[in-house]
């Protein structure tokens, strides 16, 4: 069981906090693991999105120090935060540049950061990715990663084809499915 993303946290007056996270992998265990962690003071899953957890937990000192950062330089986080599959934890930050270096400066030694980009954000780009279901997102990620957008390509429809087991008539037809709703959106 591993962590998918953390939709939103808070943290309390009491010196806890709410969550609520989504869980990837077999719910049930991850669910039973956190209930048996003694920092999770309540564990509630929710009925109206499978794989999300609302939990009100202890807050440890990393956490606190990180969200203090956030609220010190007045940065908004872009919700939700993605755990990548090295074990890392993608965030959008949003808020004035030299305000973000100034907090990225300021991380503590616990949490390595890695800055991948700065600059206008889109919302809209949230938005058509929920267009997608998550085999099309997950199929669109490949022909990203792989080069097959760029110019010249880097990979074929027979390269991503044999990533994913099917055909390679197949994978095309995915693809210009994900590209025709994509672009119908932006038209």
């Amino acid at each position: 069981m591993n962590g998918e993303a953390i939709h939103y946290i808070n943290l309390l007056d009491d010196g806890t906090g709410v969550g609520l996270y989504q869980l990837r992998g077999d719910f049930e265990q991850g669910t039973e693991v956190l209930e048996a962690d003694p920092d999770v003071l309540a564990c509630e899953k929710s009925e109206a999105s499978e794989g999300l957890v609302y939990l009100h937990f202890r807050a440890n000192a990393l956490m606190t120090d990180l969200l203090s950062i956030f609220r010190r330089y007045e940065i908004v986080v872009d919700w939700p935060m993605e755990y990548t599959d090295e074990g890392g934890l993608r965030v959008t930050m949003l808020g004035e540049d030299k305000k973000i270096r100034e907090a990225i400066a300021e991380i503590p030694d616990g949490i390595q950061i890695t800055l991948e980009g700065i600059g206008e954000y889109h919302p809209d780009m949230h938005q058509l990715a929920s267009l997608l279901t998550d085999r099309q997102q997950e199929l669109l990620e490949l022909a990203v990663d792989e080069g097959y957008y760029e110019m010249p390509r880097r990979a074929t429809l027979r390269d991503l084809a044999d990533q994913v087991n099917i055909s390679a008539g197949t994978v095309g037809e995915h693809l210009r499915k994900i590209e025709t709703k994509v672009i119908m959106e932006l038209v």
